[in-house]
């Protein structure tokens, strides 16, 4: 007996012996396939849920990372194109002609 002088210990007993003999008498069954089958899909989607919060949650303290833009190896870069020469005349346009 546990704790039985209490009523918490007696309810205590009462569920642990009642789970006690659940695991003593299921123990000595075994699983069928479909139970370990079922028991190894829970244990995958229960491991790939860890890595994914873990992964979410580092992902979210990260700090952001600077950006340094080097040259690539071994890429061939034209030079910039020399500005346009631009020609302008001093010669009024039509439209500047006032009628006389």
């Amino acid at each position: 007996m546990l704790f039985s002088s209490s009523k918490l210990g007696h309810i205590g007993q009462i569920i642990s012996t009642g789970a006690v003999w659940e695991i003593g008498t299921s123990a000595f069954t075994p699983p069928t396939a479909n139970e370990v089958e079922t028991f190894v899909h829970v244990v995958i989607q229960v491991v790939v849920g860890i890595v994914t919060i873990y992964a979410t949650v580092r992902k979210m303290f990260q700090k952001p990372e600077t950006v340094v833009k080097l040259p690539a190896v071994g890429a061939v870069v034209a030079p910039p194109a020399p500005p346009a020469a631009v020609s302008i005349e001093a010669t009024p346009s039509d439209s500047a002609h006032v009628a006389d």
